[in-house]
Order: C-alpha cells, then structure tokens, then sequence
C-alpha cells in the first residue's frame, strides 16, 4: 500500500471512530498519536498538541523521527519495529518541543491490525516532566531535611523499660559532648548527673513518673558539658503493651541554647521598643478585625486624648467618638478604603476627653494573612496640631489681607469665579467701596491711625453683610463686596445704605473721633458685565462719578455713568500722543545689594509731563493705558528705552547693570509680545541677561499653562523675572512653587514702619524664611527710613530699594548717582 493510500486508511483516523471513542480521545489525560507503517503521523489528539505546543499541521504527513530527541532516535526506531511485529511496547523517550528545550514522556505502543495485518499503531503519551520534578524534589527535601536536623541539633533516644537498657542517636553524644559513652552501657543515673542542679529533680521526676505512669512529657531543661552550659528541649512518648504497660520510652532532645537566647534578647528588645513606643508624642496602635478589639496601643493615647490605656481596652472603647464630627464622614471613607486592601494616609480632628481639638494625621496600613484576608491594621497616629495651625496661619496670611483679615484680590477673585462657572450661572452684586479723603489721616496722624481706621472700617462691613457674600480689600483704602443673598423684601439699594450710614457713624481711634465717609460704586452679574473684570471696572466708573458729584454716596453703575466720567477720557484722548509728543519719560531708581556697597539693579519707571496738568502720576494713567490698550505702547516704550540706555552706558562706562521692567499682563501674554523684545534687544545689542521683567499675580491669576510656557521660554532666552508686590492682593505662597520666579519684591505696605509693627515683622521673618528655602532673592522695596533699614538687615535680605537710597529719578541723574 503506498503512503498516499495508507494515509487514507479509515482505521488511522481518530475522527472515524464511535462516538465513545471519541469521547475518550478527547477527554484522555495523555496524548494520543497513530502512526501508519512507514513512520507517518496520521492523527493526534488535542491533548498531544498542547502538550508539545505544535499545531496539527505541524505533525500530520510528517515522520515521528525528527520529533525524537537525537540520542533517542535509534531506540525508538527499534520500538517501533517492534510494534510492527504485533506487539504492545511500553518505553520511556524524550520527544521535542516545539520551543525546542526536551520533554521526558513514556510512549505505550499498540500495534493496529486489519484483517490480521499491522497497518499502523497507537501511540499514547505520557508526559514525565512533573514526575522528574517532584523526584528531584523528593531527593532536594530529603537533603535539606538531613542537613537541617544535623544543624538544628536534634537526637533521637530510646529507654528500654524492660532490660534498662538506653539508645542514643549519634547527634545526642554530640549535643552532651561525650563521644566516648559511644562505646560505654549509657546509664540513666550517669546521664542525669549532668543535668543542671538548679533543673535536676524536676528533670528527674519527670523521666520517673513518665517510666512508671506511661505518660508523655515536654521540657527545658540545662546540662553541664565541656564547653559550658547548655539548654536543651525533649518530647518523650511512652510505648505501651498490649495490657496497657509502659515497655519503652522513646524522644527527640535538641540544643535550643541560641534559641532560648535569641528569645530573651526577643522579649528584652520587646520590653525596649515598648519604652520607646510609650515615650513617643505619638499613638502606634494595632487592630485586630476578627475580634474587634486593639490588641496594642501605646501610652502616647493617654497623651493626646487623656485616657487611661486600660481603658483602651475596654470593650466599650470606641475611638469614632473622639472623631470631630465634621470629619466622621472622610474617616469613615478611608476606613472602608483600608479594607479593600489599601495603604492609607489621612488627617482628621479628634476631641479629647478634656475638650481640646486636635489634628491627627494616621497612616494605616492593612496586614494580610498568607490567604490574602486582612485580619488586622496597624496605624502610627501623630498629633500634628502645631504644624497644623501654622499651616492654616500661612494659607490664611496667603489668602487673607494681612492688616484687616478679610479675604484678599486673589481669594475675593477665586469666591466670585466659581459662583461664574456654574452650570447654572448665580447672579450677584458687587460693591466696590473707596474712603474719602483716607489719604488726609495717613498723612496728619499717622499710619497707624490709617491702619486702625481700615480694620474699623473692615470690621463694619462683615457686619452689615454677614452670611449674605464676602467682603475683600484690594488694597490701600479700597473694598469689594460680593452680595449673593438678600433676606426677605431687601434690596441692594437697602444694602448699600447701610453700609454709608455704618462708616458715617464716628470711629473712636485712641484718642481721636474720627468721621470717615464713602464713595459706593455697584454692578451685577450679569447685566453689567460677563467678567470679573468688566464687574470691577464698571463699578469703578461708578465710584469715580460719585466722587465727582460730592463723595459719601453711593451708585449703581448705569451706561451714561461713564458719560459723565470725562476726565478719564480727556486724559485717555491725550494719552494716545502722549509718545509721538515725547511727553513719556524714562526714571530709574537704584536696588542696591544686601552690602549697601553696589548698585547691581535698577527699577525702569514711566512718568507722564502733560502739557496741562504737568506731570500725572502713574497710578492715575497706567489704569487708563490698560483699560485702553495704550498700555502695550507704554510697554514698548519703556523697553526701548532701557535698552538704549544699557546700550549707551556699556559703550561709555563699560558697566553691566541689570534693569526691571514692569510688564502688564495682556502685553505679556500676546504673542507677538516675544519676537519684538528679541528684535529690540538684537537691535541695541543688549543681552537678555540685563532685562528682568516685573509681573504681578495678575498675571500668574490667567491660564497656568500658557503663563508657565511663556516664562519658561523667556527664562530659556535668559531673562529674569521678578515678582511684584508680593503680600497684596493676589499674592499667593503657591505661585512661588508653580513658577519659575528669580526675585521676590516685597510691597512696601508690610515695609512701612516695619519697626514698629509687630504683626508684619511676623510675617516677614515667614516671608523670609520660606524665600530661603525656595532660594529666591529677596528684595525689599518701599524703605524710606533708618528704622526700617535696619529692621530689614537682620532678616538679611538680597537687596534693597525706596526712597532713603533714591527717589526714582531721571537717566542722566541717575548716571550722576551712580558714578
């Protein structure tokens, strides 16, 4: 028959068979293979092909032998031979995967007869890799088992009850260090004189009632050898007759010396760590959840809720019932988080038994047993109260004016963009509110009458507007409010009165009666304006024509408001020639270094000659350019005109100073801002190095992303930017570790009779310290007196600027000045 027709033949087929059959060729643990006369694979089970990787038609058509592991092909071969003779075969061979490495497997060979011919033979395949491994493991545990009983000093012995006689294993004359009883009759008098005398009777009493009662016994016990003191441990068993009588004593001893000593340097080191557990300003605790119950907690407990420990563990102890409250709901979310399995870290307030509130922070952290089930959690609670409160203080300073405590620009600006984005807009009122004539009581009694006025006046407004909104002050003598709450029939009209005839009322300021009035200016969201900024402005215009008509009223901002305010515009029409008329001017003012010795920085200042009202102050025009968008001109200018000047001076005095400039924020965010200060600077020829740009957080307040990117490429270039007027208004911690700041301006507000302000001393040695840490240069700006200096020395600041040095001057006196 040739192959082709032999491949065909029904028989070699497994899928011919009965249904049984099938059934067994598929459920069969082993694999199944029939093979035709020439050697030709015909069919295979599913369990054939996993076991060897391959796919069907990797083995059918193809010969076995190349699928035998060469040193196994000849054998095989034979086998095989042997089967076409008619008989059953049953021999051991290692076959290939199909990955390559060799699988061990014992082939059972059946011949298949048709018509009492051999045509072909079954093969079944038994794959021997996991009884090779369990032998080596078999043979790699016996080792281990041998080496571990010969290193952990453990003998076997034996009593004869009935001759008297006694057995000991080699390891036993080891452990009693006397070989030489090896070939002596061992006694059990003799043996048990070395027994400790401290352990001696009830080593022996024991042996004795175990020899006569057939009881079984398990001790320590101490023998004296050679080479000291040991302590060993023995189990002995009784042997009975049939009647019941004790005929044989048999037992294990073992050296447990290490042992007994590790587990009293164990309990010593307990007893250690549990000092130092108890000595901790701290709670180390641990909880087991079959039982429910602490099975540990440490003495710091006693400390921070005053309680007895032993009351701790108490079945009626429950620490949920010194949780504050407020943090009941968080506390109960983490606990359920710990059970799923995880690692948690939290911080929550407790009450103790006394009253006092404390902050914990707890990190607890589940144990599992060897099945995966949390069985216990162990937690290290540490009372962070102090830490807590200075935090609170530093966020409260970053969010908070500092002079009267209400909210600052920043956080005033944060409240009222949330109620903005709302799905679901809210409407509200804003007030923005200016003290008239503030400016007369700073200059005739005093700042500190000045700074009580406005802690008055702050404390005035949170009266009349309560839990309708929030009030803010944005700087110097000027407040917002944001009402979003009226109580039932009051209209923003009534709140507004209110707040008039509350700063109308005298203020009694040491010994001065003060009578302090009000410019009210007021617009909604959103008739008046779809942002904050618009709000603002607009309510500005509102106060701005309340000043104009008398002061101390107040108006709601309508669209002919603005009409009215026309000096605003007359100095906006002008301000438009103010360049082309060279009417701007440059000033400078000198920053010296913290030796007072160098003058390494300059501050580039803009002053206005107008024709008519001579020289405007910048706080009059800069809101105007930047409400009008002149101010991208005003930037420009101030840009060209420090660079000459760096220019000029390299080129005349070879010097190098570097030189601020105050940037507004739309200018700085436009794109276009980039490529003409790379032109203008490449035009002087001046490096970037010697320009510092000054932003306030007015523009760290716009979109984080593009603010970051746009500082990062200017730093890149090699430009320096310092922020401004750090403290007020937006002034936030968290800037500083989200931007890349080079210097840190500290406003002259906290400045001002530093000497004698014990609050702002406060806060600067904080301002101080953290700039420190973060290694920002520190400038203090606004010092106008000898006290103050000094004051500032000893927080040693990087540099110094105000007028006790300088007044901002012009260039060319400037160039006196500095030469």
């Amino acid at each position: 028959m040739s192959r082709t027709d032999f491949n065909k033949h029904k028989l070699l087929q497994l899928s011919q068979y009965n249904q049984a059959q099938k059934d067994l060729y598929k459920r069969f643990p082993d694999g199944i293979v029939t093979v035709d006369r020439t050697g030709i694979i015909v069919d295979t089970n599913q369990q054939l092909l996993d076991m060897l990787c391959y796919d069907r038609e990797d083995l059918v058509n193809q010969h076995f032998k190349p699928f035998i592991v060469k040193e196994f092909q000849s054998e095989t071969l034979n086998y095989f031979n042997r089967v076409l003779t008619g008989q059953s075969v049953k021999h051991y061979t290692s076959v290939i995967h199909k990955y390559g490495y060799e699988v061990t497997v014992r082939l059972t060979s059946v011949p298949i007869f048709e018509q009492d011919k051999v045509i072909g033979m079954y093969a079944l395949v038994h794959d021997l890799s996991e009884t090779e491994r369990d032998l080596n493991d078999l043979f790699n545990v016996k080792e281990k088992l041998i080496s571990v009983q010969a290193t952990a000093d453990i003998g076997s012995w034996e009593v004869d009850l009935n001759t008297n006689t006694i057995h000991w294993s080699d390891q036993v004359y080891e452990i009693y260090e006397r070989p030489e009883w090896r070939e002596a009759t061992l006694d059990l008098e003799g043996i048990l004189t070395l027994t400790h005398p401290k352990d001696y009777d009830h080593f022996r009493n024991t042996v004795l009632q175990a020899m006569e009662y057939g009881t079984s016994f398990e001790l320590d016990y101490r023998i004296k050898t050679r080479s000291g003191v040991r302590t060993l441990h023995t189990r002995g068993d009784s042997i009975l007759d049939n009647q019941g009588t004790p005929v044989r004593l048999i037992g294990i001893v073992q050296d447990v010396t290490k042992v007994r000593g590790l587990e009293r340097d164990l309990t010593i080191n307990r007893e250690r760590l549990q000092k130092i557990y108890d000595s901790l300003d701290m709670i180390v605790c641990s909880f087991n959840l079959d039982n429910r119950r602490l099975e540990y907690v440490s003495k710091g407990i006693e400390r921070m809720i005053n309680v007895e420990v032993e009351q701790v563990y108490q079945n009626d102890f429950n620490w949920e019932t010194y949780i504050h409250p407020e943090d009941l709901a968080s506390f109960s979310r983490n606990r359920r988080q710990i059970l799923r399995g995880e690692k948690v870290k939290h911080e929550y307030r407790i009450t103790s038994k006394t009253g006092q509130i404390k902050w914990v922070e707890e990190q607890a952290i589940p144990i599992f047993d060897e099945n995966g089930n949390i069985t216990q959690i162990d937690g290290v609670l540490v009372d962070f109260t102090e830490r807590k409160l200075h935090e609170q203080e530093m966020e409260f300073i970053a969010n908070h004016d500092h002079l009267t405590g209400l909210k600052n620009r920043r956080n005033f600006e944060a409240h009222a963009q949330k109620l903005m984005s709302k799905r679901k807009k809210v409407p509200f009122w804003l007030i923005y509110l200016d003290l008239d004539n503030f400016k007369s009581i700073n200059d005739s009694l005093g700042h500190d009458i000045g700074d009580q006025v406005l802690t008055l006046t702050a404390t005035r407004l949170n009266n009349i507007i309560e839990d309708r909104g929030v009030c803010a002050r944005l700087n110097g003598d000027e407040f917002v409010i944001l009402v979003h709450q009226h109580r039932d029939g009051e209209t923003i009209q009534d709140i507004a009165q209110r707040l008039k005839v509350s700063l109308e009322r005298i203020m009694l300021v040491d010994e001065y009666q003060l009578q302090v009035t009000s410019s009210i200016g007021i617009s909604h969201f959103p008739t008046h304006g779809n942002t904050l900024n618009d709000l603002i402005n607009n309510a500005d215009r509102a106060v701005h024509y309340v000043k104009m008509i008398g002061k101390n009223s107040w108006q709601i901002f309508e669209d002919d408001v603005e009409k009215r305010t026309f000096n605003d515009y007359e100095l906006e029409q002008d301000l438009h020639f103010a360049i082309e008329k060279d009417q701007l001017e440059l000033y400078l003012q000198p920053i010296l270094n913290n030796q007072l010795n160098q003058v390494p920085l300059a501050e580039a200042l803009i002053r206005w000659k107008h024709p008519k009202y001579g020289y405007i102050p910048p706080n009059v025009f800069i809101p105007i350019a930047e409400k009008s968008g002149l101010i991208h001109q005003i930037d420009h200018f101030v840009l060209r005109q420090t660079c000459e000047t760096i220019s000029r001076w390299k080129s005349r005095f070879g010097t190098e100073i570097a030189i601020t400039n105050n940037l507004s924020p739309k200018r700085f965010l436009r794109h276009s801002f980039k490529n003409y200060v790379l032109d203008t600077l490449d035009y002087y020829q001046v490096d970037a190095s010697q320009i510092i740009f000054e932003i306030t957080e007015t523009t760290l307040i716009h979109d984080y992303a593009v603010v970051n990117e746009t500082i990062n490429e200017f730093r890149e270039i090699g430009f320096r930017f310092a922020l401004d007027d750090f403290g007020t208004g937006y002034s936030s911690i968290a800037h500083l570790s989200l931007f890349n700041i080079d210097l840190l301006k500290i406003d002259r507000q906290f400045i001002r009779d530093i000497d004698q302000n014990t609050k702002n001393q406060a806060i600067l040695r904080g301002i101080s310290h953290f700039t420190n840490e973060l290694e920002i240069p520190m400038v203090a700006e606004g010092i106008e007196t000898e006290d103050e200096l000094e004051f500032l020395q000893t927080l040693d600041c990087n540099y110094y600027q105000g007028f006790y040095f300088k007044k901002p001057c012009s260039v060319g006196e400037f160039e006196e000045y500095y030469g």
